[in-house]
């Protein structure tokens, strides 16, 4: 039986507005070839399907995984074709004005994520608003606004980790922190060409409406002012370590000073945390081995798990 997904559309060629950019860098395909172990006597014996296929990448060669005999590939190209004709469906050009794609791999490829943001579909918060601790030489200067931009990421692995899934996002333009909203359960991407292009374009004009929802509780977090203290119990009470919790909240005095101490400014603190390979949430072996997005990603997860916890929905609450 053929897992591979073969979807086949084809996308606006004309130089529009409102015309997605082309994907490059997770612009590749994938294919299954056999395993081989070595005997003692030195001959190679090939491995049934049942007992492991390679997964290798069809324009380098480069492996990318180890999968089973039943596992299906889904090609990037082809859920990118899918992924395009939802958005298509779902906005209008006004709506893809001046989109934007962002890509990033891991392993090679066997990690693939892209994701497109609309600016046209942003809106503000308005920070230090009732917020404590701004930095005195700015107090009453007015208020600081920041845009969020509504995205929509899309997630592939090669080698069995992960499922095809779509998330929506917001981004943060000062600063570019992403924040995870929701996910879309698409792993029939795996197993079926039958892929109901109209129910993902209905849950993507869903989640563009569920961010403006969002964007007044965002607001609401930075209404309310807390303090350190509360901050750092907060985080230990949701099963942050110590050493993450420091860094954490050093991360806080400085997103404070611009934000103010408000739950906004935690959360920006994590949102930090979990887009930046930085000096103080450094990548551990990101020097060596190619593993930045896909370690960005889980901490993406590690953070969506935090706000779930009653204790930050005790702080947070208005």
């Amino acid at each position: 039986m053929n897992n591979i997904v073969s979807i086949k559309w084809t996308p606006e060629t004309k130089s529009v507005e409102g015309q997605l950019p082309s994907i490059d860098q997770v612009n590749f395909k994938a294919k299954h070839t056999p395993l081989y172990i070595m005997r003692d006597s030195g001959a190679y014996e090939q491995l049934s399907k049942d007992q492991g296929q390679a997964v290798i990448r069809t324009d380098t060669g480069a492996f990318l995984g180890r999968t089973g005999g039943r596992y299906g590939i889904a090609q990037n190209p082809e859920i990118n074709d899918v992924l395009c004709q939802a958005i298509e469906t779902a906005f209008n050009r006004s709506d893809r004005k001046d989109v934007e794609l962002k890509e990033s791999i891991s392993d090679g490829g066997a990690f693939s994520k892209w994701t497109y943001t609309f600016p046209s579909l942003g809106a503000p918060i308005r920070q230090l608003r009732d917020a404590t601790g701004y930095n005195a030489a700015r107090y009453g200067q007015g208020y600081a606004d920041t845009w969020l931009n509504f995205s929509i990421s899309i997630v592939n692995s090669f080698n069995g980790l992960t499922p095809v899934y779509v998330t929506s996002e917001h981004q943060d333009v000062s600063c570019l922190n992403s924040l995870t909203m929701s996910f879309k359960d698409t792993t029939r991407l795996r197993h079926s060409t039958n892929i109901d292009v109209t129910k993902l374009a209905d849950w993507m004009e869903s989640e563009a409406l569920n961010f403006k929802t969002k964007i007044s509780v965002w607001q609401s977090w930075a209404n309310k002012s807390i303090t350190s203290d509360q901050a750092a119990e907060t985080l230990k009470l949701c099963g942050v370590s110590d050493r993450l919790t420091k860094q954490l909240m050093d991360q806080f005095e400085d997103e404070a000073d611009k934000r103010g101490r408000s739950v906004w400014a935690l959360a920006s603190s994590l949102s930090f945390m979990s887009t930046h390979n930085s000096e103080r949430f450094g990548v551990r072996g990101s020097a060596k081995k190619d593993n930045e997005a896909r370690s960005l990603h889980a901490r993406q997860n590690q953070v969506l798990k935090i706000m779930d916890q009653p204790a930050w929905a005790e702080l947070a609450a208005a």
